[in-house]
């Protein structure tokens, strides 16, 4: 390792005014160190930091075939709160049942599917009921839940399978779910529903479960209540623990006009090459689950962000488009877990372009923003409070009233932040601000400020702004600021 250069502080602020009201309220650390750091040092840091992380979320995507054999078919009732009831239960008390009660004259009860896979067209000729499945313009209308079992498969091939909303309809999950070149969307027809709030057909995927969706299109489903937002992967609380997690692959698909179009919770999923248009709360919500979502696009989502991680999750984000949410592009909270959003294209958030709320990342489980544009966003481009460490490394920020990287602690926490490579400009404050985080490492950043009226870098960074200017800018080197 490159022996470290060290010099003392002067409170240089080079490029600030010096009656700017924001900086000069804020109290400012007196005990920080500033190391140089080699190129060759940096540059293997930051080389070992993007293998690291790239190994850490990557994971093999479970293939599951579907069910052999022919799928015996039944009618079975459902009940609230029974032995063998729990798929059911969480939909109560959220207008399923009522649904189902403005259409079945008698007890509710469900299609069931056991021990093998079927098509559309044999469950038809099977039912032989037009009340519960019937042809409809190019497939088939489903008006009963729809309970896929746990040695049970539903095979959606060319067709279209229309779900109505007036009957409460529903396709649950503990088996396997395939839809290929397939089309999957509600029906409100001309009937009133039976509920007391807005409702639709859903689709939820217990623990155990694998669903796929290739080539194919998925339209208006779900509803904002718990588990029915749209394709929904959860482990129910009657489930152990160590129930294996629901596998889903979605390739090459259209989602439009969900409340959220995938919601995952305990699950490994595989996203790629698929659009989500005019989702209602998010388009991808993630807790507690392995994703790779990579190539896809996400267009307009109405009240939150684009995509949300939370809990245990180990997530590859990389060449997505994200435009148009009312929040942020993308949104990290209270994650646990290694993170990589590389390659990907944010702009027109109504909110900040990526927002990192309360999170530690580790050795093993890194944090790295690289490569993005991040553009035309309302709020700030990288806005991160409570967050202990992050690695943002040759980033296009721009076009922002707020900052481009702004990361604010209560309570200082022990870091690193690594900005490094990355081509800052076109904000309306300052392009970094950063307090409370003990170890910053700043180097070959480019930025396109306005000298005289508008600092550079502020927070805690700015006693020491001209002087980080100077080595980083115009000597081209690599600091690390150290509290």
């Amino acid at each position: 390792m490159a022996r470290l250069k060290r010099f003392s502080l002067t409170c240089l602020a080079a490029l600030c005014l010096a009656g700017n009201a924001q900086a000069a309220s804020q109290s400012l650390p007196t005990n920080q160190a500033v190391d140089t750091l080699s190129q060759q040092e940096h540059q293997h840091k930051v080389d070992q930091l993007r293998q690291q992380v790239r190994q850490a979320v990557a994971f093999n995507q479970t293939e599951r075939q579907r069910p052999g054999g022919r799928a015996s078919v039944s009618l079975q009732p459902m009940f609230s709160s029974q032995a063998g009831s729990w798929p059911f239960e969480p939909f109560v008390n959220n207008g399923l049942f009522r649904a189902i009660a403005g259409y079945q004259s008698r007890h509710p009860q469900v299609v069931t599917l056991r021990s093998g896979s079927i098509t559309l067209a044999q469950l038809h000729d099977a039912l032989n009921d037009p009340r519960v499945l019937k042809r409809y313009k190019d497939g088939y209308l489903l008006s009963y839940p729809l309970l896929i079992g746990p040695d049970a498969g539903l095979v959606l091939e060319g067709t279209s399978l229309y779900l109505s909303s007036f009957s409460g309809t529903a396709l649950i999950n503990q088996g396997w779910l395939g839809l290929n070149q397939s089309n999957l969307e509600s029906m409100a027809g001309d009937q009133p529903g039976n509920t007391d709030r807005a409702w639709r057909p859903f689709v939820v995927a217990w623990a155990g479960s694998h669903t796929q969706v290739l080539h194919s299109t998925l339209k208006r489903l779900g509803y904002n209540a718990n588990l029915s937002r749209g394709l929904t992967t959860a482990l129910s609380p009657q489930q152990a623990a160590s129930t294996r997690r629901a596998t889903v692959v979605i390739k090459d698909s259209q989602f439009s006009d969900m409340s959220s179009a995938v919601e995952l919770q305990h699950s490994q999923a595989t996203i790629t090459g698929s659009q989500f248009e005019q989702s209602q709360q998010y388009a991808i919500d993630v807790r507690d689950s392995q994703l790779n979502l990579q190539g896809n696009q996400v267009r307009g989502v109405d009240n939150n962000s684009g995509l949300r991680l939370r809990g245990q999750t180990q997530a590859r984000v990389e060449g997505n488009l994200i435009l148009g949410t009312a929040k942020a592009a993308i949104e990290v909270s209270e994650q646990q877990g290694p993170v990589l959003l590389a390659g990907n294209r944010m702009g027109d958030s109504r909110g900040n372009g990526i927002q990192l709320r309360n999170l530690a990342p580790t050795a093993t489980a890194p944090l790295v923003i690289d490569d993005n544009l991040l553009a035309s966003s309302q709020g700030t481009a990288v806005d991160a409070s409570e967050v202990s460490g992050v690695a943002l490394l040759d980033n296009r920020i721009g076009n922002t009233p707020e900052y481009a990287i702004s990361l604010r602690n209560a309570t200082p926490l022990p870091g690193p932040l690594l900005v490094s490579g990355n081509r800052l400009g076109q904000v309306g404050k300052a392009l970094v601000r950063v307090e409370g985080v003990r170890d910053v490492v700043l180097g070959g950043n480019t930025y396109d400020g306005k000298p005289l009226l508008q600092n550079l870098l502020i927070g805690d960074l700015l006693p020491l702004q001209g002087q980080l200017l100077e080595a980083t800018v115009r000597q081209g080197g690599t600091v690390r600021v150290r509290q």
